[in-house]
């Protein structure tokens, strides 16, 4: 059975006005033992934003689109409900061609869980969709009420049994910088791949927007300690955008 503290969270989480004091959010956090990034979500969550109206078609802000034009590596831009706004051909290769999604279906939450050839991109999907769902679920705390966030939450619910069981734990992350293994066959000037070269580790970084649109651009590269072959295959999946 949930704790008082953990049911007031989802209480919160759900955009029931319970309108808890500073000193209560302060107790909730101290008692539930939650770290930067959960302390935020708890605050975020009493204190949402209001509701924004429908964003129909939402495009990628000049500047974020600019920087994305920038990037000789792997790079895409989401928006705070995750649909992927642009992208280059350095994504395309290394994940999915997201110009062949559905708009509605452009959504990294939504692919994470149903799009099989996204999934099958990733070399550890169970750690994919753990870190998205708990990004998400920070990203959502300051949108409670939206109903385009609530109307993706609750498709996905329906739809996907791994879903529910990561929904429910109440996880939640910045998506700020990791690494991901990625299951990837790069074209380079000898051809494809051979098989059995292993998952190809990229770290990545989120670039913010400060402006109200809050737009996030995400990048890959190759890791510090990665070596010369994971630059050389990172290299092939970039150098078709080069020049």
């Amino acid at each position: 059975m949930p704790s008082a503290s953990e049911s007031r969270r989802s209480w919160l989480e759900q955009g029931r006005d319970v309108n808890p004091s500073r000193e209560t959010l302060e107790a909730i956090a101290r008692v539930l033992k939650l770290d930067d990034d959960e302390r935020g979500h708890l605050f975020y969550l009493a204190r949402p934003e209001p509701a924004r109206a429908a964003a129909r078609q939402e495009r990628a802000e000049p500047a974020v689109a600019r920087a994305l034009e920038a990037m000789r590596v792997p790079a895409l831009v989401f928006s705070p409900r995750f649909d992927v706004l642009a992208w280059n051909g350095a994504a395309r290769r290394l994940l999915v061609d997201f110009g062949d999604v559905s708009p509605r279906r452009r959504n990294l939450l939504w692919m994470t869980f149903r799009h099989a050839a996204y999934r099958a991109r990733y070399a550890e999907i169970g750690v994919i969709e753990r870190e998205v769902v708990a990004a998400f679920r920070f990203s959502a705390s300051s949108h409670v009420g939206d109903p385009e966030f609530d109307a993706l939450v609750a498709e996905l619910l329906e739809t996907s049994e791994a879903f529910r069981a990561i929904w429910a734990r109440h996880e939640v992350r910045a998506k700020v910088s990791g690494t991901k293994a990625f299951r990837v066959e790069a074209e380079g000037a000898g051809g494809r791949d051979a098989g059995g070269a292993g998952p190809l580790v990229l770290e990545w970084h989120t670039l913010a927007s400060t402006t109200s649109s809050r737009q996030q651009l995400v990048y890959y590269t190759a890791r510090a300690a990665g070596g010369p072959e994971d630059e050389r295959r990172l290299a092939a999946l970039c150098g078709a955008d080069s020049g």
